[in-house]
Order: C-alpha cells, then sequence, then structure tokens
C-alpha cells in the first residue's frame, strides 16, 4: 500500500480564487464540492492507496474533507516547505504519491495505471507523461504545455511516485525542477549541453532523460507513459474551470 500527500497550501490568491471568492484554489466549488473532494475520493477509491495526507488550511478544509483522509496539516510557506511538512509525517521509507490539488477530474483508475508501472519498473521517482493526441482526443478544448520529444508530443501530469529520502537529499534541485514544470527549456538547461542540444533538433529520447535524471538525483527516475488524460488537466485558468466544471456535470 502507497500513502498519499496531497498539496493544498498556497498562500497567494490569484485570478481564479478572486473570481470565486475563495482564498485557497482547492476550494474552488463544483458542483456544491470543494475541488479537492474529487481528488480525495479517486484516491479512496483506489485499492493500493492507504492513508491520504493534506497539507493545506486545516479549518477550512476539515468540514468537507475531514473525515475521508488521515490528517490535514497546515501548511508553511512555500510548496517545498510543505513538501517536508507533509514527507516528515510519513515514515522516511514509505513510497508516497505526491499530487497537486488542483486536478479533481483524476480517477481511481489513472492512479492504478501510474502506480502499477511505476512499481513495475522499480521506479524510485516516477513522472507521468501523456501524448498530446491522445489528451485532444479526450478533450479537443483543451490548452496544455507540450514538449517535442523523439518519440512523440507529451504533456507532464500534476502527481509524483517517489520515495522521500529522494526528496531530502536532492531539495535544492527539486524545487527547480518542479518551478520549471511548465518551462520545458528551463528544465532541459539544467539536465546539460547535451540535453539542450537533442532537445532543440527533437531528437532527445525519453531513455537518455530518464538515465540523466537518475544520475542526478542518484536514484532510478523514470517516464511513464499513461492513458489518462485527466491526470494532465489542472486548473490553471479561466478556461480551464469552464472545461471541468462541464466534465464532471456530464459524469453525474
Amino acid at each position: 500500500m502507497i500513502n498519499a500527500l496531497i498539496l493544498a497550501g498556497a498562500k497567494k490568491k490569484g485570478p481564479l480564487e478572486i473570481a470565486e471568492n475563495v482564498d485557497n484554489k482547492a476550494l474552488i466549488m463544483i458542483d456544491s464540492r470543494p475541488m479537492i473532494d474529487y481528488i480525495v475520493d479517486a484516491l479512496n477509491n483506489s485499492e493500493n492507496i492507504d492513508k491520504i495526507l493534506v497539507v493545506g488550511p486545516k479549518n477550512e478544509l476539515h468540514p468537507y474533507i475531514g473525515r475521508k483522509v488521515e490528517e490535514i496539516l497546515n501548511p508553511g510557506n512555500s510548496i517545498l516547505e510543505n513538501m517536508e511538512i507533509g514527507l516528515n509525517y510519513f515514515n522516511s521509507s514509505d513510497i508516497l504519491l505526491l499530487l497537486t490539488s488542483d486536478i479533481p477530474l483524476i480517477t481511481a483508475e489513472a492512479i492504478e495505471e501510474f502506480l502499477r508501472i511505476c512499481t513495475k519498473r522499480k521506479a524510485c521517482i516516477g513522472y507521468p507523461i501523456i501524448t498530446k493526441e491522445n489528451i485532444i482526443k479526450k478533450y479537443p478544448e483543451t490548452e496544455r504545455t507540450y514538449v517535442k520529444m523523439k518519440e512523440g508530443i507529451f504533456c507532464g501530469g500534476n502527481i509524483i511516485f517517489f520515495k522521500p529520502e529522494v526528496f531530502f537529499q536532492n531539495k535544492e534541485l527539486i524545487q527547480e525542477l518542479f518551478d520549471n514544470r511548465k518551462n520545458n527549456w528551463k528544465n532541459a538547461k539544467i539536465l546539460g549541453l547535451k540535453i539542450i542540444l537533442k532537445f532543440l533538433f527533437k531528437t532527445l529520447t525519453l531513455e537518455e532523460v530518464e538515465k540523466k535524471v537518475t544520475r542526478m538525483l542518484g536514484y532510478n527516475s523514470i517516464a511513464v507513459i499513461i492513458s489518462h488524460p485527466e491526470i494532465m488537466i489542472d486548473l490553471d485558468k479561466p478556461s480551464d474551470l469552464k472545461l471541468i466544471r462541464n466534465c464532471l456535470e456530464r459524469q453525474r
């Protein structure tokens, strides 16, 4: 069984929070439920998830999800600090599934597929990717950030499979990679000149990136090609919220 950590501790209010009259994105209401509630339900419906921990505003979140999760811990002042708060709650040897709080379309099936591949490949770090073709096929109206690899055009997801010890030994690098998650060029520069050149000429392979990150972090790191685009549909702008609301209304 794998424990899950949901990060819902953003301090700064953006345009979406202001428009929806909430202090935290996780509390944006979709069909009379806060967005984070959908993520918690997907995790609880996954047969391989054990405890669910949330780092976010406890007083505001508890009335909605308090009985569905192991614990809610109040956040710090940054994503890195929030990760550390959550990771310190669990045993450092446990594998964790880290999720953001803005992917309410995620399903138990998507989680299970991702965990199955990570476990099969003995990953210490697993990051989900999906082809542009698969995303557009199911969600043609969505606007995502893509990167061209030799194998195809991919979008990255909003969950990570990893061992906490990887974080504690590579905090600064992980923070930089996370900050650049929507800027493929910046992350390519971190990986070195050879990676940059191959990235520019669209000849970079997934295997090359895996090997490079594995050498940098000292742990087996893999890119996981999945079939469920819901992991990639996060809420960043009004058009995303419209799409997500429409999708969840159709599922009722």
